[in-house]
């Protein structure tokens, strides 16, 4: 019979019997293995497994059946032997994402040195004895530029945000080697490290052609800078400069991105800001400053306006967005609302205090309670959602039971308009609030019967059912 390890065939060999003779021949002593567990490799269903007393070892299948006198067989430990040897005697390669042998390795890169064409070849199985298949395969290996793939690999990666590992799954390789086989074969898959590199490298290469182009602008150059944390949890402040080119056309770039690891004073950003506007070489072009009304960017003017020769305060224009978010909040809240969000900032979540600071501010506030409510609810969540699709079903219009359910849009403090879209979304989900709102009291006041049949007196009635709170 077959060792355990060997893939199941429709029709065993006639011969089966004789080879298992063969192989008791050259090992006296040993039996086929009796092993608990499969093994991954997949140099396994290739040879036999034997085993005798603690000791296990593969034995090649091709070289019992081709009786060689000395068939290839090597320690179960050591199945890197058994890859060489499959490759090597009888010419078996690794399976397409399997761990090679050192052997095919060789032979790979021997065949990579030789222009690629063997491996282009045998990977789109191509005759070159017939002229039209040659010049196929003479256009494949030309077409394929190794660089150019590189760059656009890492321009992906970095234009769209991913991880520099993302480079190294075997599925995108897979993809890659699917289009074209000339990836693998030229050796151009990235690793993350090189992507860093090669990121760093493009980097320096343009900063240059970008400060050649701020020195030869006609005009001032302008500043806008603002912070904010990245999701990894940096905070970064940006950077932007504003021209006018030797076209005189408008023009805006991102000029840097430092990471400001200490405290936020304005002595600390104003440091940061003058590096990067050292190292384009624009100290003596600035002109004014576009900046939000953060105090601590009252003090970082003072010390730039101070180190390039200029009054901080004259060169420094209010952010127009910024101030029209401040006003439509002022309205929302009341005075003082940028005070309101700090004092809210270092609340525990859902807290009672955070929830009654909300409610004192009015109907916003008291939207805010019940989407937060919601929001940090998965029950409440998946009820809002049948409770929409319940409503899309019976409807006679087939575009609205084509509809998918919508969740709540919860604002932030960071968010700019985040109170206009989340009130936007409220208003649409209305009907089905007012009715979760509804349902959920009912439930919870089963929930919580005495056998009277009154609710019990030490069920607190959650803050989203209270008339008051809502």
């Amino acid at each position: 019979t077959l060792p355990p390890l060997l893939r199941p065939t429709e029709t065993p060999p006639e011969d089966e019997d004789n080879h298992e003779a063969t192989l008791r021949y050259h090992f006296r002593g040993w039996a086929l293995s009796e092993r608990s567990r499969e093994t991954a490799s997949w140099a396994w269903p290739f040879g036999y497994d034997i085993q005798k007393d603690e000791q296990r070892r593969w034995v090649c299948r091709a070289c019992i059946r081709k009786r060689n006198p000395c068939p290839g067989n090597f320690d179960s430990d050591g199945i890197q032997n058994a890859y060489n040897h499959l490759f090597s005697e009888h010419g078996i390669r690794a399976p397409f994402s399997k761990t090679k042998g050192t052997a095919e390795k060789k032979a790979d890169s021997l065949s990579v040195k030789a222009t690629g064409q063997k491996s282009i070849v045998e990977a789109l199985k191509l005759d070159l004895h017939n002229p039209r298949e040659q010049a196929i395969a003479n256009t494949v290996i030309k077409r394929f530029d190794r660089d150019h793939f590189q760059r656009l690999l890492m321009n992906w990666i970095v234009a769209r945000n991913h991880s520099f590992s993302i480079a190294e799954e075997n599925e995108l390789r897979e993809i890659f080697d699917y289009l074209n086989p000339s990836v693998s074969v030229r050796d151009a898959n990235l690793t993350h490290t090189t992507i860093k590199e090669k990121a760093t490298s493009a980097f320096k290469q343009h900063k240059q052609k970008v400060v050649e182009v701020l020195r030869k602008a006609p005009g001032l150059i302008h500043i806008s800078f603002d912070g904010w944390r990245s999701g990894n949890r940096h905070a970064l402040y940006g950077v932007c400069c504003f021209f006018r080119d030797e076209n005189n056309k408008p023009c805006k770039v991102t000029i840097g991105v430092p990471e400001l690891s200490v405290s936020h004073t304005g002595t600390n950003i104003a440091a940061e800001i003058l590096d990067v506007i050292e190292a384009y070489q624009i100290q003596d072009k600035i002109g004014y400053f576009t900046l939000d009304n953060a105090e601590n960017n009252d003090t970082a003017m003072e010390i730039i306006g101070g180190e390039l020769g200029f009054v901080g305060k004259t060169r420094r224009g209010r952010c127009f967005g910024h101030t029209l978010n401040l006003s439509a909040k002022s309205i929302l809240f009341g005075h003082k609302a940028d005070a309101f969000e700090r004092q809210l900032s270092g609340q525990a979540p859902l807290s009672e205090a955070e929830h009654l600071l909300w409610q004192k501010r009015g109907p916003v506030g008291k939207l805010h309670n019940v989407v937060v409510f919601i929001h940090r609810s998965d029950k409440l969540t998946d009820l809002l959602r049948e409770l929409q699709r319940t409503a899309f079903d019976q409807s006679p219009d087939p575009k609205v039971r084509t509809k998918k359910p919508l969740d709540v849009v919860l604002d932030n403090d960071t968010r700019w308009l985040s109170q206009l879209y989340m009130i936007r979304r409220a208003l649409q989900l209305r009907d089905h609030i007012e009715l979760l709102i509804a349902r959920y009291r009912v439930e919870f006041e089963q929930q919580h019967k005495t056998k009277r049949g009154t609710t019990k007196k030490s069920a607190k009635l959650p803050y989203i059912c209270e008339p008051e709170h809502q």
